[in-house]
């Protein structure tokens, strides 16, 4: 199966970026992610046989369950390449980081694929058409640049699998690692 890691924000948390996207998400061009799409990427596993699955979930539970969740909250617009219009993470990331440089050494030690694309403290929640009208998309980002959200906790670290139905993709949570 298709497997990543991510952290998967509260739904708290969610609603606070929805409820203050709200005038982006209605520009005519603008796509949002989802809600329940949302998550911070911390790295790719590619395509695991289901014991590879359960022997990472074990490693990465022993190494994080119960851990101290950091306290972070979203705030820093950024529009990048490709048109992707994402929220910074800001608190106490430097965890995360740490996090985010584990799960792919800990996998690779288990001889498992890893993309190796560096962590970004960052979700990206919408894209912006080519065509997009810069006069309405521009009031929009600027309404978003002082932006900061509440402090959450983090929740754990979420092992997601891609499952393909009717030649479409679905993400579902294969497991999580409850951090305290």
């Amino acid at each position: 199966m298709l497997l990543r890691a991510a952290v998967v924000p509260p739904a708290e948390a969610v609603e606070e970026l929805w409820s203050a996207t709200r005038a982006l998400r209605q520009v005519p061009g603008v796509t949002a992610v989802p809600r329940d799409h949302l998550e911070i990427p911390i790295t790719a596993f590619g395509n695991l046989l289901p014991p590879d699955c359960a022997r990472l979930a074990d490693k990465m539970r022993s190494a994080f369950e119960g851990a101290v969740a950091p306290i972070v909250w979203f705030h820093g617009l950024r529009l990048e390449e490709g048109a992707t219009i994402a929220l910074g993470l800001a608190g106490d990331v430097e965890p995360i980081a740490d996090l985010a440089r584990f799960v792919p050494e800990a996998a690779e030690s288990m001889r498992l694929y890893v993309d190796r694309r560096r962590f970004r403290p960052m979700i990206q929640f919408a894209t912006a058409a080519p065509d997009t009208s810069p006069t309405l998309l521009g009031p929009a980002l600027a309404s978003l640049l002082d932006w900061t959200g509440s402090p959450w906790g983090l929740p754990g670290l979420s092992l997601i699998r891609t499952r393909w139905q009717s030649g479409e993709s679905r993400a579902e949570e294969y497991d999580r690692i409850v951090m305290a």
